[in-house]
């Protein structure tokens, strides 16, 4: 059974090996995709993404495979690598950063967000100044329909000041309106139909590139280099373009530096690291591995019992008496300095575990799933599935995903309260899977594979690959723990960013002669067994696990009610 596990270890190897080489001095193209899209556009009428790359990260998208997807920066734009979850298909989109600015709304999935107000960045990325409008001040426009404007005499003459006012006057030059997009009912000037008929953008090319115009084109002040001078200025979903009618005729278009002010408005830096650069928070002395750093998150956590990250890429902490924190800010430190609670009123709840943009989370009335909609951190929606499943007692019962965005439960029903199955959990329906198999205490997931963590009281824990054709009964162990281990969960480390942990390294929390104690495991090259070793002592009483999309590993210490943070700080070679 390694052989299977192998498969899936060495398919992440190859992705680690497209990385960025670790050394440089900026930043590399994170997808030999993304490099070929900035070469391709190159040659085109308009610079469209800048000099070259900027920062890359792993972000949160609800709708893609783990929930996450790479993305690079570029001062002009951000490009994605996204595939849907259940499919094998991944192509480059083009990030719709300026639909973002403007309405104030952070996409993390197909049909989630996160809001927060525009930023009072002036466009063209300078200090303050009454004549060149902010994101805030275009926010204004955005989303205003308009009438059907094409044939009118009449130039365009309405001026966009700093603060968002409209006001009438003489324009620079007499750019009249040349099409109307009844798709969000918006004209384009005529100069921009004329562009946009030009090659290489073509008939039809443009909405790649610029996406559909979501305000009507205005007058304003931009400045090149130190000198404001007017420009047309129209908002697309994914770029800004801009019209100087003043300028030589090679350079009267534009766009915005939307990738890289967008950068700055989300993550409150510049978009220049070439690698993520995660913080511990409060130093502890805890023995950990040479290459990484251990800080506290999170003290004052009474009695947790699980972590998950949420759809935003957050930390959720489930507590026994049935409250969910999540953490939404840390300070410079790394150490979270704002926290809401997500939600309560949890009865005996076994885990949590986001999917899709919902979290689910497994209580004694079934399965319960939540939902923030507006961004502030706390849920808006809960309900409570209709499946009549009764989750197994403790973290037997606790849900978890695949890579496809399938659940997994392990619980019984009214019908036959005596015999546990295990359910796949798709469209709001539960397929029995398979048996659950004999002391089990812990499911966790690696790509497509189902994992188990059995124990009996006084006997030796293992690890077991769960089948629909196979008894668990009849599976032999992949991983068997010394005696003296008594484990509470199990996690796979899958961030390709770091050379130490490797994708691939399997992680679990416990005690081991009374201490606590995180251990790690890697298949060894005969793919039939596994190298155990410690990982982090020092623990009181460790019982869960969760893995950050920068890489941060953190641990629940039920023992000290504190959320710790395990910082990698060895780049991976590629």
């Amino acid at each position: 059974m390694w052989k299977q596990v192998l498969v899936v270890f060495l398919a992440v190897a190859v992705f680690v090996a497209m990385l960025p080489v670790r050394e440089a001095t900026t930043s590399p193209f994170a997808s030999p995709a993304f490099e070929q899209i900035w070469l391709r556009d190159q040659n085109g009428l308009l610079d469209l993404w800048g000099q070259g790359p900027l920062a890359w990260r792993l972000e949160p998208y609800a709708d893609a495979p783990s929930g996450r997807r790479l993305v690079q920066y570029f001062d002009r734009g951000r490009m994605e690598l996204t595939s849907e979850a259940g499919s094998t298909r991944t192509l480059v989109t083009q990030g719709r950063l300026a639909w973002e600015l403007t309405t104030g709304q952070i996409a993390l999935g197909s049909d989630l967000t996160a809001r927060r107000p525009p930023p009072d960045i002036s466009i063209d990325g300078g200090s303050p100044d009454p004549r060149v409008p902010t994101y805030a001040a275009l926010a204004r426009l955005v989303g205003q329909p308009a009438t059907d404007r094409t044939g009118w005499p009449q130039p365009i003459d309405q001026w966009l000041t700093a603060d968002g006012t409209l006001r009438t006057a003489t324009p620079p030059a007499p750019v009249r309106m040349g099409r109307f997009v009844t798709t969000t009912r918006h004209n384009l000037p005529d100069v921009t139909v004329a562009l946009f008929d030009r090659s290489p953008l073509g008939a039809t090319a443009w909405l790649e590139t610029f996406g559909y115009p979501i305000s009507e084109p205005v007058w304003a002040y931009y400045r090149r280099g130190n000198v404001a001078i007017p420009a047309l200025v129209q908002v697309f979903e994914r770029r800004i373009l801009l019209y100087f009618p003043s300028l030589p005729a090679d350079q009267r278009f534009t766009v915005a530096n939307t990738g890289r002010h967008y950068y700055r408005w989300r993550y409150g830096s510049e978009p220049t690291a070439p690698w993520p650069a995660p913080l511990p928070g409060t130093p502890l002395p805890l023995d950990v591995p040479t290459h990484f750093r251990a800080g506290l998150l999170l003290d004052g956590v009474r009695d947790p019992i699980d972590l998950a990250l949420a759809p935003d890429g957050n930390l959720l902490v489930l507590t026994v008496s049935g409250t969910m924190l999540l953490v939404t800010a840390e300070d410079s430190q790394g150490r979270a300095s704002r926290l809401t609670t997500f939600a309560s009123g949890f009865l005996a709840p076994r885990g949590a575990v986001a999917s899709g943009g919902w979290v689910y989370v497994a209580d004694d009335r079934g399965l319960i799933r939540l939902r923030d909609d507006d961004g502030d951190g706390i849920a808006d929606r809960t309900e409570l599935l209709p499946l009549d499943l009764r989750p197994l007692p403790g973290p037997a019962g606790a849900p978890v995903v695949d890579e496809r965005g399938r659940l997994v439960l392990a619980a019984t029903t009214t019908d036959a309260p005596e015999t546990p199955l295990l359910y796949v959990i798709e469209d709001r329906r539960a397929s029995p899977l398979g048996p659950v198999p004999d002391h089990l205490a812990r499911l966790f997931t690696w790509g497509e594979l189902l994992l188990a963590v059995t124990q009996a009281e006084g006997e030796p824990a293992s690890v077991l690959r769960l089948t629909a054709s196979e008894d668990p009964s009849a599976s032999r162990p992949l991983l068997d723990f010394p005696p003296d281990v008594v484990l509470s969960s199990g996690i796979v480390y899958t961030v390709p960013l770091w050379a130490d942990p490797i994708p691939g390294t399997w992680l679990f929390c416990g005690t081991r002669n009374g201490s606590g104690v995180v251990l790690r495991a890697l298949p060894r090259s005969d793919a039939q067994s596994a190298e155990l070793a410690p990982f982090v002592t020092g623990l009181r009483r460790p019982v869960a696990l969760a893995i950050g999309l920068d890489g941060t590993i953190y641990i629940a210490d039920a023992g000290t009610g504190q959320v710790v943070k395990l910082v990698p700080t060895l780049r991976s070679s590629r």
